[in-house]
Parts: structure tokens; sequence; C-alpha cells
């Protein structure tokens, strides 16, 4: 049985691990934890499938590309708000966005067109970002709801 207690351990962990690659910024390392937890949970989930579903290995693939883009994304974005000069920081993005957007392409288009994925589970796969960013900020906005003091005044 999981106790609360070795899921916190479980998740300082995990933070710690984030901190030491260079996720220094408590939300974003939440965000990169959340985002990692969630392709754990989809590749065990697709893992028994792949022999019975042909879509159970893209799903897994999707998932997996889209937390090695946001991964990046994070950490780099932590960085760059630190450069001094303006030009070279835009000119840094750019460059970083448009490698990952070339790799990402590159990578969907061998899994669509060589390996025969089924494009539907391979954009599946990819949304779990956004899911993430659901989750995350539904449970934000609902800390923010439980911290607030009611006056009275409010109606």
């Amino acid at each position: 049985m999981i106790t609360a207690a070795m899921t916190r351990k479980g998740r300082d962990r995990l933070d710690r691990w984030l901190l030491a690659r260079g996720h220094t910024h408590p939300d974003v390392r939440e965000l990169v934890r959340g985002q990692l937890v969630l392709t754990a949970l989809v590749l065990a989930g697709c893992a028994p499938f792949v022999p019975l579903w042909d879509g159970a290995w893209a799903l897994a693939v999707g998932a997996v590309l889209v937390t090695l883009n946001f991964c990046s994304l994070a950490k780099f974005g932590q960085r760059v708000t630190g450069y001094a000069d303006r030009r070279e920081a835009v000119t840094a993005v750019l460059v970083r966005f448009y490698l990952r957007l070339f790799v990402t392409g590159a990578v969907l288009f061998v899994c669509i067109a060589w390996l025969g994925a089924r494009p539907v589970p391979l954009l599946a796969g990819v949304s779990t970002v956004v899911v993430n960013f659901l989750v995350w900020g539904a449970l934000r906005h609902g800390d923010a709801k439980a911290h607030q003091t009611f006056t009275g005044k409010e109606a």
C-alpha cells in the first residue's frame, strides 16, 4: 500500500534530482515533475498493450518525445532569463526553438512514414503536455481558492 509519506519521499527525491539538473524555479520544477510522472504512467499503461494494439507504442513515443522537448524548453527557459544581452537571448531562443522543431518533425516523420505509427495515438502522446498543464493549473487554482479568507463582503 502506498502511503502519503512514501509518495512525499518520492516527490522530494525527484525534486532533488531535477534541481541537480538545472530546474531551479519551483513552479518549473513542479511542471517538469508532473510531466515526468505522467509520461511514466503512460509508459506503464502502454507496455502491456504493445503486443495487442499497434497504437500503444506510438502513444508512448509521443509522450516521451513531448517530455524531452518540454524538459529541454523548461531548463533553457530558466537559463535564458539570465542573459544580459537581449539580442543574444532572442537569438538563442530562436535557434533552440527551430532546432527542437526540426528534431521533433524528423522523429514524427520517421515514426509515421517509416515505422508506420498511427498518427492519432502519436498525437495523443504529444498531448500529454496539455494534460499536465491543465492538471497543474487546476491544482493551483484549487489551492488559491482554499487559501482565500472570506470576510463576508464578497456577496
